[in-house]
C-alpha cells in the first residue's frame, strides 16, 4: 500500500469510527489554542507603523477612541470625502463618533446590523444578545443609511448598486467569524489602495483574527498595520496595492 492509499484509508477509518465523538469535546479548545499561537506570531511579524498602546495590563474599552483619533488624523480623513461602512452597528456609539468627527458633506455612512442581536452565540454572549433597535440609535444625519438584516441578505444587494470614488473606511465590528469572513470576501473587489479596515475584536483569535487571516491569505491581500489599541483588540490596517 502506497502513502496516498494509506492516507485515504486512515481518513475513511476516522469517519467510520465517528472521530467527532472522541475529539469533539476538545475541538474548541484546540482551535482556540492554535489560533492564539497564530495571532502571537502575526503580532510578532507585523509591525504597527502608527499608534500602538501595547502592552496594557488592564482592559479599557475607551481606548478605541485613541485609535479612531489616530486613524482620523494620521491618515488625513478629516477633510476629504469618505465612505464609512460599519458592520455591527449595535447601539451606534462608534457610528455616531465618526459622523461627528468626519463632517465632509460628500461623505457617506452605511451601517449594517440585524438590530435584533447576535445571529449566533459569541463567547459568553448568546444568540440574540447585544440587540439594539434601529430607532434607538438616534441618528438623523442625512449622510447616514442603515441596512437591517443579516449581512448575507443585505450586503450583496447593496454592493450591486454601490458606486463611489471616495476612500473607504470599513469598520468590522461584526464579532463573529461567519459574519466577518462573509463581509470581507464580498468587499474584496471594491478595495482600493489606501482604504482602511478597522476591527473591534481583532484579538479574539477564532473570530475576527481568524477571518482576517484567512481572507488575507486567500485573496493575497497586502496591507500595513497602522494602529492598534487595547492589546490589539482594536486594530486598523491600510490596504496596499502599489
Amino acid at each position: 500500500m502506497n502513502k496516498l492509499d494509506l492516507i485515504r484509508k486512515s481518513k475513511s477509518l476516522f469517519m467510520k469510527w465517528n472521530l467527532h465523538h472522541i475529539a469533539g469535546s476538545l475541538e474548541g479548545g484546540l482551535l482556540n489554542l492554535a489560533y492564539m499561537s497564530k495571532l502571537s506570531k502575526w503580532r510578532n511579524d507585523n509591525a504597527v507603523t502608527g499608534y500602538n498602546d501595547w502592552y496594557q495590563q488592564s482592559w479599557d474599552y475607551s481606548r478605541r477612541i485613541n485609535l479612531y483619533k489616530s486613524v482620523l488624523e494620521k491618515q488625513g480623513l478629516a477633510q476629504v470625502p469618505i465612505d464609512y461602512i460599519e458592520f455591527g452597528v449595535s447601539s451606534g456609539s462608534s457610528f455616531r463618533w465618526w459622523l461627528q468627527h468626519q463632517q465632509h458633506e460628500a461623505s457617506n455612512f452605511f451601517g449594517f446590523d440585524t438590530f435584533e442581536g447576535l445571529p449566533e452565540a459569541f463567547g459568553p454572549f448568546g444568540k440574540g444578545e447585544m440587540a439594539a433597535s434601529l430607532e434607538s440609535i438616534g441618528v438623523t444625519d442625512p449622510r447616514a443609511t442603515f441596512y437591517k438584516g443579516l449581512f448575507q441578505d443585505t450586503l450583496i444587494p447593496f454592493l450591486d448598486q454601490y458606486k463611489s470614488e471616495n476612500r473607504k473606511l470599513i469598520h468590522m465590528d461584526a464579532d463573529l467569524f461567519s459574519a466577518t469572513i462573509f463581509a470581507l470576501s464580498q468587499l474584496y473587489r471594491f478595495l482600493n489602495d489606501g482604504d482602511i479596515i478597522m476591527f473591534d475584536e481583532f484579538a479574539v483569535p477564532t473570530h475576527e483574527f481568524r477571518a482576517f487571516q484567512i481572507f488575507a491569505d486567500s485573496f493575497y491581500i497586502n496591507y500595513e498595520v497602522i494602529a492598534a489599541a487595547n492589546n490589539y483588540l482594536f486594530l486598523a490596517v491600510k490596504i496596499r496595492k502599489d
